[in-house]
């Protein structure tokens, strides 16, 4: 059996590969993204807590982003020099309604146009779900929910 090895790692935690020269400093700096269902006033309730953009619809039935229904989105993008590993945290938006069947889901789109997704329909409580999708820096990240309130969190590595 062959020992186990790592790649050696600069001071960001990132492989050699990722992120060019070794630098001496890296700073991190947590992102996120607050998604929840807007008010029946209209107003929109996103909240990007530090992300770039972000914007709601609703409608009759939901929207259709074309691959699923939705009631309200969130957007943003991953800045950054290296790798960024995404989480996310959901609930339902009225948690007094039993049996209500909400939705999540995570898109990202990076700058190859490849496509990650992660989704998840649930009924109730508080979930943490780590490390759901890892890409690169010029991704689009897409948030979708449904019933539901969802936080997307997410640390951005720059050298200094």
């Amino acid at each position: 059996m062959m020992p186990h090895s790592h790649a050696p790692m600069h001071g960001c935690g990132c492989p050699p590969r990722h992120c060019g020269p070794p630098v001496r400093h890296c700073r991190k700096e947590s992102k996120e993204l607050l998604v929840q269902p807007e008010k029946a006033s209209g107003a929109n309730t996103n909240l990007p807590g530090g992300a770039a953009g972000a914007g709601g619809l609703t409608g009759a039935g939901g929207v259709t982003t074309g691959r699923l229904p939705i009631g309200t989105k969130g957007e943003a993008i991953i800045g950054g020099g290296c790798c960024v590993q995404l989480s996310v945290e959901y609930m339902p938006a009225n948690v007094s309604l039993l049996d209500q069947v909400c939705m999540v889901a995570v898109e990202v789109a990076d700058s190859e146009g490849s496509i990650l997704a992660w989704s998840k329909k649930f009924k109730e409580g508080y979930h943490v779900k780590e490390c759901i999708i890892t890409t690169y820096p010029g991704a689009k990240l897409l948030v979708l929910v449904d019933k539901a309130i969802a936080r997307v969190r997410w640390c951005e590595i720059f050298s200094c």
